[in-house]
């Protein structure tokens, strides 16, 4: 026998009848075969019970008392085993979210391992990212554009499953009136009713003001007190565009001028709602409309070409598609196969930018009004009413209209881009 083998003989653990066995060590081996056949006497009660067995017996008296002897499994001889070590074995189940690496839990110590070790590169740049000072952050705050209004805000939960009953109390009697949650800030002395089944994002209002020299003390009073509340952490929001900018002490790259928050198990999880890809919520997979058979390519857009979506004739479709005619140089009565490629982007998949100003009419009423529309496609308006339908005949008139695909934003990765 080959010093670098394991050998067995005469195996009769379980169904196994008098087997003998030969491996190659430092390889990668598989045990296939039908159920019952043997697989798990061989690999769990043979082979890993043997290599425990032996090195508790090498161990002091007292360890041995500690972690408890094996017995010995129902073999003539075994040579060539090393100490063992057993990763759990559980029954395959059909979720989509597992793989081996959730099903063994590796993941978990893989995602423990990337935060604490992992070296940050800001993805714009791609320069690992450095701590910056206090000083620069408050400087940089104090450079924004004069006249704007802005909100001094302090990370305060990320992706935490709470009400927040008794926080919000607290936040109270420590004098913070607003906090930002899940998007919207709200007063917190009014009755808030969260779902303590739903993650919530929760980041504090340090101060609200309008950036110009004269305030140059406060806007620096106010980012000190949101990086120590924050642990190194805080962020601007422009209260016109609703357009946020992170300031971290502990990732930031000078070459792009961005700041990145430290970095966290949670984040490499595509279970969890900080970490996970927002468009294929973590799957790797959408299930998206087949261009070929929502799209009329003889129609125009005023014809509603795009049968999924929704009629040119409503004021407020009809609207937004003219303003982005107006926006993108392209014309509504154009049918859709001599429409540009920028065009069919723009009215399929929204706009680059998050706020666009529009202009409508209503021609019944004769009314006229602006407001800031975030487009963000005609696709994503259908998407949002199939996952809101509560027919069931209409979804299933929907998914015959679509076909699985790769996330186009994290490319089957499921993490957040």
């Amino acid at each position: 026998m080959s010093e670098r083998q394991i050998q067995l003989t005469k195996v009769k653990v379980h169904n196994l009848k008098s087997v003998d066995l030969t491996l190659n060590t430092n390889e990668f081996v598989v045990f296939t075969g039908v159920s019952g056949s043997g697989k798990s006497s061989l690999a769990f009660d043979t082979l890993y019970i043997e290599g425990q067995r032996r090195y508790v017996e090498s161990l002091s008296t007292f360890a041995r008392r500690q972690l408890g002897e094996l017995a010995k499994p129902d073999l003539e001889t075994a040579s060539g085993i090393s100490p063992t070590i057993s990763i759990e074995q559980k029954t395959a189940g059909r979720n989509p979210r597992s793989t081996v690496g959730t099903m063994t839990e590796i993941y978990d110590y893989l995602r423990v391992l990337f935060a604490r070790i992992g070296i940050p590169h800001c993805p714009i740049s791609g320069e690992a990212v450095l701590p910056q000072s206090r000083e620069r952050i408050i400087k940089t705050a104090q450079t924004l554009p004069s006249g704007k209004k802005i909100a001094i805000l302090a990370p305060y939960a990320r992706a935490r499953k709470a009400e927040f009953k008794e926080d919000f109390q607290e936040l109270l009697r420590k004098g913070f009136m607003r906090a930002k949650i899940d998007g919207k800030i709200i007063n917190l002395s009014d009755d808030i009713l969260l779902d303590g089944s739903v993650a919530h994002d929760v980041d504090i209002v340090i101060d609200r003001l309008t950036t110009q020299s004269s305030n140059d003390s406060r806007i620096a009073e106010s980012i000190t007190s949101a990086l120590s509340l924050g642990n190194g952490v805080c962020s601007v929001l422009d209260m016109d565009t609703d357009e946020e900018v992170l300031y971290s002490m502990h990732a930031f790259s000078p070459a792009s001028g961005l700041s990145y928050s430290s970095l966290e198990p949670h984040d490499f999880s595509f279970n969890s709602p900080s970490g996970m890809c927002p468009s294929c919520n973590g799957m790797g997979r959408i299930n998206e409309f087949n261009l070929d058979l929502v799209i009329d390519p003889e129609k125009c857009i005023a014809e509603d070409c795009c049968s999924v979506g929704s009629s040119y004739a409503t004021v407020r479709y009809g609207n937004i598609a003219d303003n982005l005619a107006e926006i993108y140089h392209f014309s509504v009565n154009t049918p859709w196969k001599k429409l540009s490629a920028e065009a069919k982007q723009v009215f399929l998949y929204g706009t680059k930018k998050k706020w666009t100003r529009m202009h409508f009419y209503n021609a019944i009423t004769g009314a006229t009004w602006s407001d800031h529309i975030h487009w963000r496609g005609m696709l994503h308006e259908a998407h949002s009413r199939f996952a809101e339908a509560k027919s069931e005949s209409y979804k299933q008139k929907m998914k015959k209209l679509m076909t699985e695909q790769v996330c186009p934003e994290c490319h089957g990765e499921r993490l957040r881009p």
